[in-house]
């Protein structure tokens, strides 16, 4: 663990304040939910809850999945992180934090294309990347929240991404928001 050399006392109510320093390079923001829990040693963790690491060990086995139904590179995202990815450029984008626009835009539930006909000016990711020809986000929402994205990138040059790629790609994130609802 790092060090912040930050002290803070619990009130009479069991609180705790997480200094903003922190709160601003761990991108929690107010009402975003946090992980309490214990290490093996009996340390007290505090992480940012993320309700798509509810998937775990299926988060592989579904961007294997995408990548091979539509013959493109897929990846899983929370509302911030690639989670998991698949496809021939998966080492471009595994554990890539997203940009403040696709975030945003997971965020206020808006489907993403980027192709040809519409040349993407949007950053996809908070770090440069190689480009893709072309790229198609939904994002995944449980019980009324936006918790995650699947992002499909295709290399080769499309004059737009098919109605049927877009339709599927949706029926599988309402799949994985009713999944992570149960």
């Amino acid at each position: 663990m790092k060090a912040t050399g930050i002290v803070r006392r619990i009130d009479e109510l069991g609180r705790l304040v997480i200094p903003k320093e922190i709160r601003r390079s761990l991108h929690i923001r107010e009402s975003d939910s946090i992980e309490i829990y214990t290490d093996q040693n009996g340390d007290i963790v505090l992480r940012k809850y993320a309700r798509m690491r509810e998937l775990g060990e299926y988060a592989p086995a579904i961007v294997q999945s995408l990548s091979s139904v539509f013959n493109c590179t897929a990846a899983l995202t929370d509302t911030e992180t690639v989670l998991a990815a698949y496809g021939s450029k998966r080492n471009r984008i595994q554990e890539r934090r997203l940009s403040e626009s696709l975030s945003s835009s997971i965020r206020k539930r808006k489907s993403l294309v980027l192709d040809e006909t519409r040349q993407g000016a949007m950053e996809l990711f908070a770090e440069p990347c190689e480009p893709f020809a072309a790229c198609c986000a939904v994002p995944i929402v449980a019980e009324g929240d936006p918790v995650g994205s699947i992002l499909l990138f295709w290399d080769e040059s499309r004059p737009g991404i098919e109605q049927t790629e877009l339709l599927a790609q949706k029926w599988i994130v309402t799949f994985l928001g009713k999944l992570l609802e149960q």
